[in-house]
């Protein structure tokens, strides 16, 4: 493997570094002298962008790539200061709502003067001056002055070989406050321009409507963005998967901002897609119970088809110096099929002979409509510091669903071996109504400290009916009622949280602190079934805020803060879930809610003038009565019936490091970072509960540098290792890099990228090495046009390989990858600058 890599590093040098003076002379022209890289401005540490140098077409994430203290993963997960950026603004202005994505993966990188990592604060704290503690991780990008004076943007379209293509257009005008963007774009390569950014900002800013949702709905939900999965838990939401499979997409849309005068701001946008994802997979799981173990070996292929459409507005209306309204209204529409066929067999540890085996096939169909407001009036009375806020957020939610499960297992390892199956057809009707309203008061007590006492009031009704037919095989056709499966939940929800709190303002201190009073009431009642949930909660919940500026380019932050997480009605329910025969799930009306305190410390460090960067961040959870499954499990035969109770013990930390030397001027450097993680929680297996415990530490270093001032040169590596006591297990994750972009002369860039992944500890096929080498050619063809040769996994070695670690079993997975392919292709860049 270090053969290789030498081999390829040697290559890169030799290959890339006969350049000529002319192309070096022309790269020189573009970096500025005698600035700074990055500096600090109160909350903002800016970066200038000039000083970072991106590869030719460069999106805006190959840029944050270069920043120190910024991380952007393979899904555009942005990573700032040890804080996930939640949201990107283009000069101080949103762009396509929440979902930061598609800015770093279409907005080009030539158009950026400089980047901006900051904590917005509320719009409660920005009219009142008073810090609620609210804040948000945001990256502004502001755009280079002639940007500001036309429109910009690019089209682009290339094929290759086995009906490889990818194509699309990004056009923008700017114009002083005015601003329009239009982006289209295809492709079959497995390149998302978009991200499940936006619907996890929906799940956690509204949870108790989600939660009032079955798995299914919520599940399908999530896949209008690629992504897999959601929880009740906000842990689990954050952690959502990567998209597998093999994806055709083609996804677009209309960002809108203005200025209309007298300080009336209006922004709208568009955005839709549209992707079909294939899939083929291996998944090897091994249960590890503290009494029992066995293996199940699954192979299948899904093939899912979604379309979505998303409509963002808002007007901010400030009649005068005291009083403002801001209304933002926004719709979700999905239309989702899915289909699955598997096969399945599980065996004891030592594969003597044989538990159960089977197949299934899955289809779904699912409509989902979502909308909702924001009403926002804020006043600030004659009176100095004393304001009054009040927001009101109605919003629905309607799915409806029709799934066909068919599926036909064998029981072995008992005295008489026995054969069962389903076929059945499923529908489900959704609907769902909340409305929340919040009031807000704010009064001086002294020059430094400001009091703060605001109610919120939340109320949700749901109704969710679910009919599930058998076939009738003298019918041919599902027309035998099952009421087994039946039901008809109507729930609602009625929290109400009154809260106190102080916050103050020094000269380098501010903080915010206060107490909350939760009163909650979950109801429900089934028509079909006759059962009822009728509970009652109450919590205190506190909270704290606080920022030390120790100066400019110093500071450090303290946030606490207790949640009371409901249980959703999936985990209420007492409704048997057959979407896995062999592992039945059903909910538990006992649940009661879970309270979390979360615990987050960050601390940052700039030096403008030699261009270092240190942040160190801790974050802590801590869950009183989480939800966890109750598994009663046959070992002779692998059957499983899973339900939800209260647990303590759940323990969640994580530590993370980075330390940036500047070693050059034209942004070289070195970067050292550690993560760590430990988790501590419980499961349950056939009445005995086992405390486990998850370890990882994983150093990060990057070292990026410029041996010529044509030619850069990159390495990073990234060893993670990981322990869990429930499987009695360690392997090692291994991804390291090297990459290289040189500018040739005849106006030529030539790209380089070898990546590795090796893989320690998994079952015997899964573990490997992987090697990815990518490269690119790219020839400039006057000011505008472009022509660009790319060859994707070079080496043909490209594999999906990931472990999953859950209550009770460990998952080796192995899926489809998209391969070695070759492409040809053309960019035009669009610019026209009007003059003064």
């Amino acid at each position: 493997m270090i053969r290789t890599l030498l081999i390829c590093l040697i290559l890169l040098l030799t290959g890339f570094c006969k350049l000529s003076a002319q192309s070096t002379q022309q790269l020189n022209e573009v970096v500025v002298k005698g600035k700074a890289s990055l500096r600090a401005k109160g909350d903002t540490l800016e970066y200038d962008a000039s000083k970072y140098k991106t590869k030719e077409n460069a999106v805006v994430g190959d840029l944050l790539q270069k920043l120190p203290g910024v991380r952007v993963d393979r899904n555009g997960n942005i990573i700032a200061q040890g804080e996930t950026v939640q949201k990107i603004l283009v000069d101080g202005k949103e762009f396509f709502g929440n979902d930061p994505a598609i800015a770093t993966r279409n907005l080009t990188a030539d158009m950026v003067d400089k980047i901006q990592v900051l904590d917005r604060v509320s719009d409660q704290t920005a009219f009142t001056g008073v810090d609620d503690g609210n804040r948000v991780k945001t990256i502004n990008i502001i755009t280079k002055k002639d940007m500001k004076k036309g429109y910009f943007g690019n089209v682009s379209a290339g094929a290759g070989a086995s009906n490889k293509y990818e194509a699309g257009t990004n056009i923008n005008s700017f114009s002083g406050d005015q601003q329009l963007s239009f982006l289209y774009k295809a492709n079959n390569v497995n390149k998302s321009g978009f991200s499940g950014a936006e619907l996890m900002h929906l799940a956690t800013s509204n949870p108790e409507m989600f939660s009032q949702l079955p798995d299914y709905a919520t599940a399908e939900l999530l896949k209008m963005k690629g992504v897999q999965s959601i929880g009740a838990d906000p842990a689990t939401i954050a952690q959502l998967t990567n998209p597998i499979g093999l994806n055709n997409m083609q996804y677009g849309g209309l960002n809108y901002n203005n200025n209309l005068g007298h300080q009336i701001e209006l922004h709208g946008s568009y955005f839709f897609n549209r992707s079909t994802t294939t899939n083929q997979y291996d998944y090897h799981r091994y249960y590890q119970l503290p009494d029992s173990s066995w293996q199940q070996q699954e192979n299948g292929n899904t093939k899912a088809t979604n379309v979505n459409h998303r409509f963002n507005f808002s007007l901010d209306v400030p009649f005068n110096a005291n009083n403002r309204l801001k209304i933002s209204p926004s719709l979700f529409i999905l239309q989702s099929n899915d289909a699955n066929q598997r096969t399945y067999t599980a065996m004891n540890n030592n594969q003597d002979y044989l538990l159960n085996n089977g197949d299934q096939s899955r289809q779904m169909s699912l409509q989902s409509w979502q909308g909702g407001t924001d009403i926002l009036f804020q006043h600030k009375f004659p009176q100095k510091g004393h304001t009054l806020s009040a927001t009101i957020s109605p919003s629905w939610m309607s799915t409806h669903n029709n799934t066909l499960n068919i599926a036909h297992n064998n029981i072995y390892n008992i005295k008489n071996p026995e054969a069962d199956s389903v076929n059945q057809q499923l529908k489900g009707d959704n609907r769902s109504f909340s409305i929340n309203n919040n009031i807000a008061y704010t009064v001086p007590l002294s020059t430094t400290h400001t009091l703060l006492l605001s109610e919120t009031l939340y109320y949700a009704n749901a109704h969710n009916e679910q009919n599930a037919l058998n076939f009738n095989y003298n019918a041919h056709g599902y027309t035998i009622n099952d009421p087994a499966y039946n039901d008809n939940l109507t729930s609602s929800i009625l929290k109400s949280i009154p809260d106190i709190a102080v916050a103050a303002k020094y000269k380098h201190l501010t903080y915010n602190v206060g107490l909350g009073w939760q009163t909650t009431s979950q109801q429900g009642s089934s028509a079909l079934k006759g059962y009822e949930i009728d509970h009652h909660y109450q919590a205190l919940l506190p909270h704290f805020n606080a920022r030390y500026q120790f100066s400019a380019a110093n500071k450090l932050t303290l946030d606490y803060k207790t949640t009371v997480l409901l249980p959703s009605v999936a985990q209420l329910q007492p409704l048997p879930d057959l979407s896995n025969p062999l592992d039945i799930r059903q909910g538990n009306p006992d649940l009661q809610p879970a309270i979390r305190h979360s615990l987050q410390a960050n601390w940052v460090f700039s030096n403008a003038s030699t261009g270092n960067y240190t942040h160190i961040s801790f974050g802590s959870n801590i869950t009183d009565h989480q939800f966890t499954p109750y598994t009663v499990t046959d070992s002779s035969t692998g059957k499983q019936l899973t339900h939800p109770v209260n647990t303590n013990g759940n323990l969640n930390t994580n530590l993370s490091f980075e330390h940036f030397i500047r070693t050059n001027e034209d942004g070289a450097g070195l970067s050292l970072g550690m993560d760590l993680s430990h988790n501590n929680y419980p499961s349950w297996f056939n009445g005995i509960r086992q405390q486990n415990t998850q370890n990882s530490i994983g150093p990060d270093i990057t070292y990026n540098f410029y041996p010529l001032s044509n030619l850069n040169l990159s390495a990073h590596i990234n060893p993670a290792y990981n322990t869990n006591s429930a499987s009695h297990q360690s392997y090692w994750w291994l991804n390291y890099d090297v990459s290289a972009v040189a500018t040739l002369p005849w106006n030529m860039q030539a790209e380089s990228e070898l990546t590795c992944y090796t893989s320690s500890g998994l079952s015997k096929d899964y573990n490997t090495t992987n090697i990815l080498w990518n490269a690119s050619l790219t020839k400039n063809v006057g000011r505008n046009f472009s022509l660009k040769a790319t060859a994707t996994d070079i080496l043909g070695q490209n594999k999906s390989i990931r472990r999953l670690v859950r209550e009770g079993y460990t998952e080796d997975q192995r899926n489809n990858v998209l391969g070695q392919y070759f492409m040809v292709g053309f960019t035009y860049n669009l610019r026209a600058n009007k003059k003064k």
